[in-house]
């Protein structure tokens, strides 16, 4: 046996449906704006050939991108992870003897690209840009398609895995340290809390199968340059 419903009730039931529609819209919009949203790089970037080169992005953000502000932070959390030569040096990424162009915000061979948030990833530059100085006193003169003969990749693979075992690796030491450098809002800081921040350690671990390798005692240390040969 059914009621039918009064005038009001039913302005009251369209109402709050109209409501809970526009909220789940809402809530789509927000998931693939700060989730999956893609942006363009910024148009310097593709103003030469060798900026492109550089730091241009080959879609490597999509699924091994490191977001922005945590690769940002991770030299302040964790220094004792960043050597060179096996011995830890200040300078952070400029331990992997990466080659770093005077004012540019990242390393060659790194790119940075929105895709819901910045993330970091890295391009062929990464292992082939080298660099030379005229003078011992003179900045570097940096040549796409060279060696990369002082960067050191496996110390970047195994400093990332490193960092997501560490118990430190968590949201409540990151979120200090990125709100130290840069001031997010309340979508972005609820989004690295509870999700951005777990799930890239989780993947960071998951990645530590697929690089076993380099860190069993028997196999070779790659030292710099050594995957340009």
């Amino acid at each position: 046996m059914s009621f039918p419903l009064s005038p009001q009730r039913r302005i009251w039931l369209r109402a709050a449906l109209a409501a809970l529609v526009l909220l789940l819209v809402a809530g789509a919009y927000l998931g693939w704006s700060r989730g999956f949203r893609e942006e363009p790089q910024p148009a310097w970037v593709f103003e030469s050939g060798e900026s492109r080169f550089r730091y241009g992005s080959i879609g490597a953000e999509h699924d091994a991108g490191i977001p922005y502000w945590i690769f940002y932070v991770l030299p302040r959390v964790f220094p004792e992870k960043f050597r060179q030569d096996g011995q830890q040096v200040a300078g952070g990424y400029a331990a992997l003897g990466v080659a770093w162009e005077q004012g540019q915000e990242l390393p060659a061979g790194f790119t940075k690209k929105t895709i819901g948030f910045p993330r970091v990833g890295n391009n062929c530059a990464a292992c082939h840009t080298a660099s030379y100085r005229r003078s011992a006193d003179s900045n570097p003169v940096f040549v796409s398609g060279g060696p990369g003969h002082t960067v050191n990749i496996e110390n970047f693979f195994r400093l990332l895995i490193e960092c997501a075992r560490d118990p430190r690796f968590n949201a409540d030491i990151l979120m200090a340290e990125i709100n130290r450098v840069t001031h997010l809002d309340v979508i972005d800081q609820l989004l690295y809390r509870f999700v951005i921040i777990p799930v890239t350690r989780k993947r960071l671990l998951e990645r530590e199968a697929q690089f076993a390798w380099i860190f069993r005692a028997d196999f070779p240390e790659w030292g710099r340059g050594g995957t340009t040969a």
